[in-house]
Order: structure tokens, then sequence, then C-alpha cells
């Protein structure tokens, strides 16, 4: 009998976090670099008057304002 292996299973992470300015909800997204700054997977804020940026590490890396 074949083993199979569900990724969602193999590692327990965090699928909410709060945005470190304004308390909002933020969710992750694929961001493009096209200039000097940080690009990959970001939680971004969701609240539209803060779209802050946020690196899988917890680093404020900017805002989508900018």
């Amino acid at each position: 009998m074949a083993r199979t292996k569900i990724a969602s299973r193999k590692k327990k992470k965090a699928t909410s976090r709060t945005c470190p300015v304004c308390d909002s909800e933020m969710e992750v997204t694929r961001v493009m670099r096209y200039s000097e700054g940080a690009g990959g997977m970001l939680w971004a804020c969701t609240n539209t008057s803060c779209l802050t940026l946020v690196s899988k590490d917890g680093v404020k890396v900017g805002t989508l304002l900018d």
C-alpha cells in the first residue's frame, strides 16, 4: 500500500495575521518585484487606507501605497 502525505498536515503555520500598524486582518499575497524592493510571498493588510506589507518573518517591508 502506498503512503500519501498531505501538505496541510505537514506544517502547522498560521493562516491569519494582524497588521502591526492598524490591527486589521492580513492575507498572504504574491508580490512581483518591478523595482528595488521586496517581492515574493508577503502578508498584505486588507485595510484600504493602510495596505502595509509584511514579510513571512514578520518584518515590515513597506506599503502598497508607495
